[in-house]
């Protein structure tokens, strides 16, 4: 009798598991693949052949039913654990089991996994805190922005089967190149799929939480704070949670690394570990900080005379401006103060004779509530305006730099650009954030913790404060915590500030979100009605906000709502809300 596999198809609308028979032509095959939980298949699902992966085999077959056969044998997949960690994924992230394994699943057939080559590292970590965070089994680590992921890396990969990631892949290969040369076997995914199966220590980004490496002793996260690590599209998956829940199913030791850990990573339970704050501090860069409310603008509202000075210089400068077009702010022409609201303490944009606020509602007459002037003037200058006046001034060409910008062999000393330009450029003697209020006062939740994420690209572009790597800040609030714990290069302040704030407001992670968005929002919302433990609150652009204290029960009450039929987005607890 052929045997009978339990089959999960590759629709993620479906979602649901089909019996099938696997004949004993296809087991007898000289090139099939081994027949486990999570080995890729082809099956006839509803008149069309597509692929699948195996979730059990030798199951009872079902009485009185005629089932399909396997077509083919196509692949070997994600190994069993993989695959159930993908149930859990879909229960924390209201995703399809489909969307986690085709990101655990090599986009090319894998006839076999190669017999493993992991050793012994020949190498040990010659650093104290590396070998402390990994003795304590769990801990999140603060590093300096210019300190080295090498001792941590060897650090996890001394312990035997190792995953380690980081935000980009670029990041990854050099960091991998750098252990091959310390004579440890690294895989690098997804393009060495098949040794990372084998059981090779593993690096990569964010798709590497769902690695073939099974039985892990050891995990690493570098740079837990980078956005790149959340999915983007729906479900909106986090790499560290994943890679968190399978350090815990294997009992392995884990490692949290980053110069300003999120609150998430700060309130896991795990204790925090920071270097000797003389060494701290010099991993960071020098922090000069402009009030733009004492200075008189050389150039519209955005160059200071410290930033004249600057351009002057003659040094490689790269400005931020994270502005393309107008933006919201505006500020008394008397006495510089941004116009805020007396509630949110958000930013009020000019609208003729009144300060408004395009979310909130909030819509005041224009008087400045420190002098009482009725002067006001926006902020209007984007990127292109700012390159333009910067010609000007500086006498000397410059690059606008945005994310389509490609620089090949730029020989410019003088660049422009929203965000994307930390990430252009690889090393500049100045950065300047032209704008810094707009960072500090973004209408999202995770605004200061966005705000300081630049900060540690900055520093890593400029270098150490006893190389003269120097960051320069014009503002209008130049007391605020961000710029407080940069100044003195001590992230934990700007934590301790933030968390109160969290509790106060009901944020993440002292709560949990679930944004809904999409054509069928409102049947959505209409349809889940009002539910003991949740509040629901919009809808604000078509977007509603669902908040709960349990993360489970608020899953489970969702995914009890029928679907209705339409686009239909629901995020859980996104960066960006």
């Amino acid at each position: 009798m052929s045997l009978v596999v339990r089959i999960l198809p590759d629709e993620p609308a479906v979602d649901r598991d089909f019996d099938y028979l696997l004949p004993d032509s296809l087991l007898g095959a000289p090139d099939c693949p081994p027949v486990k939980v999570g080995t890729v298949v082809r099956v006839d699902l509803r008149g069309r052949r597509i692929r699948g992966w195996i979730t059990a085999v030798g199951v009872d077959p079902p009485k009185g039913v005629d089932l399909s056969a396997v077509k083919k044998v196509s692949s070997c997949g994600p190994p069993a654990a993989i695959v159930d960690l993908a149930s859990w994924a879909s229960n924390q992230w209201m995703g399809s089991r489909v969307h986690f394994l085709r990101t655990a699943t090599h986009d090319r057939v894998v006839s076999s996994i190669p017999d493993s080559t992991s050793r012994p590292p020949d190498v040990v970590p010659n650093e104290n805190l590396s070998q402390e965070a990994f003795r304590r089994r769990g801990a999140v680590v603060r590093t300096p922005p210019n300190s080295d992921d090498f001792s941590l890396a060897v650090a996890a990969a001394s312990h035997g089967r190792a995953l380690i990631l980081t935000p980009t892949l670029a990041r990854a290969q050099r960091l991998a190149v750098a252990m091959r040369r310390a004579g440890i076997d690294v895989a690098v995914v997804p393009r060495d799929w098949g040794a990372s199966a084998a059981g090779a220590v593993t690096i990569g980004a964010r798709s590497a939480a769902w690695a073939p490496i099974d039985d892990l002793e050891a995990v690493l996260v570098l740079d837990e704070h980078d956005e790149s690590y959340q999915q983007e599209s729906a479900p909106t998956w986090h790499a560290r949670d994943v890679v968190l829940e399978r350090a815990k199913r294997d009992g392995a030791r884990w490692v949290i690394a980053s110069p300003t850990p999120s609150l998430e990573a700060l309130t896991c339970g795990a204790p925090l570990l920071t270097p000797d704050r003389a060494i701290e501090r010099a991993g960071w860069s020098i922090l000069d900080v402009v009030d733009l409310r004492d200075e008189p603008p050389m150039a519209g509202s955005w160059c200071s005379e410290t930033l004249s000075r600057v351009l002057r210089d003659n040094r490689k400068v790269v400005c931020v401006l994270n502005r393309k077009g107008r933006a919201r702010f505006a500020y008394c022409e008397q006495c510089g103060e941004l116009a805020r609201s007396e509630i949110t303490g958000r930013p009020l944009g000019l609208d003729g004779k009144r300060l408004v606020h395009p979310v909130d509602g909030d819509d005041r007459p224009a008087v400045c509530q420190s002098c009482s002037s009725t002067k006001f003037r926006r902020v209007k200058l984007g990127v292109t305006g700012v390159a333009e006046e910067l010609t000007r001034l500086a006498r000397r060409p410059v690059e606008e730099v945005s994310s389509e910008t490609d620089l090949v062999a730029s020989e410019a000393n003088l660049y422009v650009g929203t965000e994307a330009v930390l990430h252009r450029v690889d090393k500049a003697d100045v950065v300047v954030f032209l704008d810094f209020d707009q960072e500090l006062l973004a209408p999202r939740y995770r605004a200061a913790e966005q705000a300081m994420s630049l900060l540690v690209q900055a520093a890593r572009m400029v270098g150490r404060r006893e190389d003269g790597g120097r960051i320069l800040i014009q503002t209008r609030m130049p007391q605020h915590p961000v710029l407080e714990a940069a100044r003195t290069a001590d992230p934990g302040s700007l934590a301790r500030t933030e968390l109160v704030m969290r509790r106060e407001l009901q944020q993440p992670p002292e709560a949990h979100w679930a944004i809904v968005s999409g054509q069928s929002a409102a049947e959505f919302i209409r349809r889940l009605g009002t539910q003991p433990g949740l509040e629901i609150l919009g809808p604000s652009n078509d977007r509603w906000r669902i908040r709960g204290d349990n993360r489970e029960q608020m899953v489970a009450m969702l995914k009890s709502v029928d679907r209705p039929p339409g686009r239909l987005r629901i995020e859980i607890n996104p960066l960006r809300a």
